[in-house]
C-alpha cells in the first residue's frame, strides 16, 4: 500500500475545516464579561456631504423573567432562554438625514445573554422611508419574524399598530452544522468589543450574527494602536468632564460573509448603518468604542465619532 504525500494529506485536511480554524481563529465560544462594559449610554454623530447621522445607545440589565416575557411568542422553533438570572437590552435610537431625500428614523431593540452575547430576540422599526416594524423570536431551530407595513402614504403617517401584518416568516438554521456555538445580533456588536478582554489582547474573535434574513461570519480583528482624536462629555452621576485630546485607540476591523441560506441573494451586512469596511476603535483604558467608521451604501464614507457618554455608577 502506498503512503500518500504529507502534504497531500495535509491540503486534505486543510480542505475540511470551518472557515474559523482555516482563518486563524477559533468557534470556541467566548466569555464576554459585562463588568468589563463601562457605559450605559453611548450618542454618536456623523456629517458629510451626502449624509447626517445620529446615533445613540442604551444599555440596561433586566431580570431574565421580565426579559422573557417581553419577547414574542414563536410558533416555530424551540424559543432561545436566558442562560443566566440577568439579560442584556440594547436600545438604538438612530436618524438619518439625507441630502436629496427625506430623513429616516429607526428603532432597535436586542435582548441578549451577557455570557455569551446569544439573542433572544429583536425589534426593528423603520419610518421615513420603506417603514416596517418587524419583530424577532430566536429559537433553537432558527429566527421566527413576524412583520407589518404600511400600504399606502395616509397609512405610513399612522401608529404602527395601525399597520397591517404581513405573512409571518421563519428563517431556519443549523447552528451546530456550520460550527457556531450562538448566534448573536449585529447591534449587540457595540457590547461584544467592549465586553471581550481578548481583543484587545490583539486576538482576533469569531462570531456568527444573524443580520436580517440569514447568519453572517463576523470577524473581528485587532489591527493595533492608532493616534485618535477624540471630544466628548462624560457623564458620571452628577458629574459632567470633557475628554479632549487625542489617544491610542485598538483599531478593529469588521469582516463579514454571508452564511449558506435559502435565500435567492445573500443579503448585505450593516452595522449602525455602515456596510463596508467598518472599524470600530476601542479606547483601551477604558474600553469605551470612541469611533465607528465604514460607508454607507450610495452615500460614501461616514464616521461616526463619540458625542457623550453615561458610565454606570
Amino acid at each position: 500500500m502506498k503512503r500518500l504525500p504529507i502534504l497531500f494529506i495535509l491540503a486534505a485536511f486543510l480542505l475540511v475545516l470551518p472557515w474559523g480554524a482555516s482563518s486563524g481563529f477559533s468557534w470556541a465560544q467566548p466569555r464576554f464579561h459585562p463588568q468589563r462594559v463601562p457605559w450605559e449610554h453611548l450618542r454618536y454623530h456623523a456629517k458629510n456631504m451626502m449624509v447626517e447621522l445620529t446615533a445613540e445607545m442604551q444599555l440596561q440589565s433586566l431580570p431574565a423573567a421580565q426579559a422573557q416575557a417581553a419577547l414574542l411568542k414563536s410558533p416555530q422553533g424551540m424559543p432561545l432562554q436566558a442562560s443566566g438570572p440577568e439579560t442584556l437590552h440594547i436600545v438604538l435610537n438612530m436618524m438619518i438625514d439625507f441630502a436629496f431625500r427625506d430623513p429616516v428614523n429607526i428603532s432597535n431593540a436586542v435582548w441578549f445573554n451577557p455570557d455569551d452575547g446569544a439573542a433572544l430576540g429583536r425589534f426593528r422599526l423603520r419610518r421615513g422611508e420603506d417603514d416596517f416594524e418587524k419583530t424577532y423570536r430566536f429559537t433553537e431551530q432558527g429566527v421566527f419574524r413576524r412583520n407589518r407595513e404600511p400600504q399606502t402614504k395616509e397609512e405610513a403617517r399612522l401608529d404602527p399598530d395601525k399597520w397591517p401584518y404581513f405573512p409571518d416568516n421563519f428563517y431556519p438554521h443549523d447552528l451546530a452544522s456550520v460550527g457556531c456555538p450562538v448566534a448573536t445580533d449585529q447591534l449587540a456588536l457595540i457590547y461584544i468589543v467592549s465586553a471581550a478582554e481578548h481583543l484587545q489582547g490583539n486576538q482576533p474573535l469569531s462570531l456568527c450574527v444573524f443580520g436580517k434574513r440569514q447568519l453572517h461570519r463576523v470577524q473581528l480583528k485587532p489591527e493595533g494602536l492608532q493616534p485618535l482624536k477624540v471630544d466628548f462629555i462624560e457623564k458620571k452621576g452628577q458629574v459632567e468632564t470633557r475628554r479632549k485630546g487625542e489617544l491610542k485607540a485598538v483599531k478593529i476591523a469588521l469582516a463579514a460573509e454571508p452564511m449558506a441560506s435559502g435565500l435567492e441573494e445573500p443579503e448585505n451586512f450593516s452595522f449602525l448603518g455602515l456596510h463596508k469596511n467598518i472599524v470600530i476603535f476601542i479606547d483601551p483604558a477604558s474600553n469605551l468604542p470612541v469611533q465607528v467608521t465604514g460607508e454607507i451604501s450610495a452615500v460614501g464614507k461616514a464616521m461616526l465619532k463619540l458625542l457623550e457618554v453615561q458610565l454606570k455608577e
